[in-house]
């Protein structure tokens, strides 16, 4: 299949891919929101639309739906230009996005996320839905946990300071950025952010008490130390990632 991405696709081209095996939808959620004051706001939907792009060419028998945004980003709303939707809108444009898909005949239906407040929610709706569709699988291939150990081996990769992949706004996500559209990035304002090391308890006081409770610029890790040749790697390395956990949940 040359094309992936079903909104760049005619019904024709998308009835086509089906009759030559593409029985598999990817769907990534991801954001609008704040990414420091150095990078653009569409970050997540960059990110999460090529990583899953490359995914679903790597696998050949998957296609990747719209992206969805904004998502569950009521944690970064101190930040201006940051939009979130109600747990009960999301949850039901996921919904509504999967059963489209299983009544066009899909047999699997994959959820992931590009956005940290996205993934229990994903991960949650996943199970439900696989009950609700006993004709399709259903399932979540990412967790949180796994795009938190994607930035762990970032940093182990090029031997950076610990917490300098902090999972948002930080060297990962800007790197990416640099490689992808690096007219989106303005490395003159890239600054270092929250830096503490325990990434767990982090994520549960930033969900708590919003960003501004851990950040006051919205980068949790360092942006300064961004480039683009890290880009490109550590991108693989999320892809790789990825597609790895589509491979244990679908054989």
């Amino acid at each position: 299949m040359k094309k992936v991405f079903m909104e760049e696709m005619s019904w024709q081209e998308i009835q086509d891919a089906k009759e030559q095996g593409a029985d598999t939808v990817l769907i990534c959620a991801a954001s609008q929101e704040q990414h420091g004051p150095h990078m653009a706001e569409n970050t997540d939907y960059v990110l999460g639309r090529a990583a899953y792009g490359e995914v679903a060419k790597r696998l050949g028998n998957a296609l990747v739906a719209p992206v969805i945004r904004p998502g569950l980003s009521g944690h970064h709303m101190a930040f201006p230009g940051s939009l979130t939707l109600r747990p009960e809108i999301f949850r039901g444009i996921v919904e509504d996005y999967v059963d489209a898909y299983v009544k066009q005949g899909f047999k699997k239906i994959l959820l992931g996320s590009s956005h940290g407040g996205n993934f229990a929610m994903m991960e949650e709706l996943a199970g439900e839905l696989d009950a609700r569709y006993p004709g399709a699988a259903v399932s979540c291939v990412m967790s949180l946990q796994d795009f938190m150990d994607v930035c762990e081996e970032s940093e182990r990769m090029f031997r950076l300071p610990v917490g300098s992949c902090g999972g948002h706004a930080c060297c990962f996500e800007t790197s990416i950025m640099l490689y992808l559209v690096p007219e989106s990035v303005d490395m003159n304002r890239a600054v270092c952010g929250y830096m503490g090391t325990g990434r767990e308890e982090a994520a549960e006081k930033l969900l708590k008490n919003g960003m501004k409770g851990l950040s006051e610029n919205g980068i949790l890790g360092d942006s300064a130390c961004a480039d683009a040749d890290m880009g490109k790697a550590f991108l693989e390395l999320l892809c790789e990632k990825i597609y790895h956990r589509i491979r244990e949940k679908t054989i």
